[in-house]
């Protein structure tokens, strides 16, 4: 059987037994974190879990020279997205460790260990620009509409436009400057006398 590391852009390791190496071991691990939120009573409420990115292991020897080793170190410094085939298989998976151990038993390779995680990918939202004028371009009279074209940006003051009369706008003025007749003058409020019935 053979076990395969295949990247977007690094290209493939494979992995044959008695010919150039062999994964010895796959790990899978998978972790949730559940939310807790107290309250007033001394206890929690533990109300949602979110599950967090998986991660994989994989662990082996590789022999009969130094290609895995440089495309499987190229892969993680061009922070390749991979998909691994073997007993498992499993896709966009990152490095987020890789090990090597050399000694005298096997002198053109190593023995060798690579952590991934699972990555989720999403694309942005597209939104269509439409026909009508950013509202940027429509202040001080940029836009070729007559009624945008007399609006103006004037801060936080309020002004009055041709479509609206004086009179209607003092009257709206009066509103906010005026006090109203019909609010009460004093706030009435329960007593408490400290005694209970």
């Amino acid at each position: 059987m053979a076990y395969t590391l295949t990247g977007q852009k690094g290209g493939t390791v494979r992995f044959v037994p008695m010919q150039n190496g062999l994964v010895e071991k796959e790990s899978e691990s998978y972790s949730s974190t559940v939310t807790s939120n107290p309250i007033e009573n001394g206890s929690s409420i533990n109300d949602h879990v979110n599950n967090d990115a998986g991660t994989f292991s994989i662990s082996g020897t590789i022999i009969g020279g130094e290609s895995a080793i440089t495309a499987l170190k190229a892969m993680r410094d061009s922070r390749d997205v991979i998909t691994y085939a073997g007993v498992t298989r499993i896709s966009n998976l990152v490095f987020t460790s890789l090990k090597f151990d050399r000694s005298y038993k096997n002198k053109d390779g190593a023995s060798f260990s690579a952590t991934f995680k699972r990555i989720q990918t999403s694309s942005p939202e597209y939104t269509p620009a439409g026909e009508s004028l950013p509202m940027t371009s429509q202040d001080a009279g940029k836009s070729d509409d007559s009624q945008l074209a007399k609006t103006a940006n004037a801060g936080k003051t309020t002004i009055a436009l041709e479509s609206v009369s004086s009179a209607s706008y003092e009257r709206y003025e009066e509103a906010y400057t005026q006090p109203s007749s019909t609010s009460p003058l004093t706030r009435i409020t329960g007593g408490y006398s400290g005694l209970s019935m």
